[in-house]
């Protein structure tokens, strides 16, 4: 049986659901590593452009892994002890990781979605250099419009 990106689509939608069925914690911790594992259990492939397509969002932390960069969409301020959060952040995060995490599968299963999100990664990272900006994490720095998902996408 092949495991589809819509098989996992299903399976975090569970997880955001009814998480005490799935995890002995359901803090933010306990989810990125069982996320982290299925991305482990499908050699790295899962995942794959998730990390670009938050910077696109984020405007900064290129260097960071997911998990950082989704703890700051979550709270921009500050830095972040995923094992420590107090429990109103830490709830946020998983809750923003669950929605970052749907939307990004369903555009990553799109045709040209993961050329979509390498593109705005790469016109980002050439504004950055163009403007000066890739020594730090200035968020002043350009940003790109972040690839969404057809589904994602406001009508006129």
């Amino acid at each position: 049986m092949t495991i589809s990106v819509a098989n996992y689509r299903t399976l975090f939608a569970s997880i955001r659901e009814r998480p005490g069925m799935w995890l002995i914690r359901p803090d933010f911790a306990s989810v990125v590593s069982f996320v982290d594992g299925c991305d482990e259990a499908n050699t790295r492939g899962l995942l794959v452009g998730f990390q670009p397509w938050l910077v696109t969002q984020a405007g900064c932390l290129d260097s960071h892994v997911w998990w950082s960069i989704v703890a700051h969409l979550t709270e921009p301020v500050g830095p972040k002890n995923v094992r420590q959060m107090d429990i109103d952040l830490d709830g946020r995060a998983v809750e923003t990781l669950f929605v970052l995490l749907d939307e990004f599968l369903e555009l990553r299963d799109q045709h040209d979605g993961l050329n979509r999100i390498y593109a705005a990664h790469q016109q980002w990272r050439s504004l950055r250099e163009q403007n000066g900006c890739t020594a730090t994490d200035a968020t002043a720095c350009p940003s790109v419009p972040w690839p969404r998902a057809a589904s994602r996408i406001e009508s006129n």
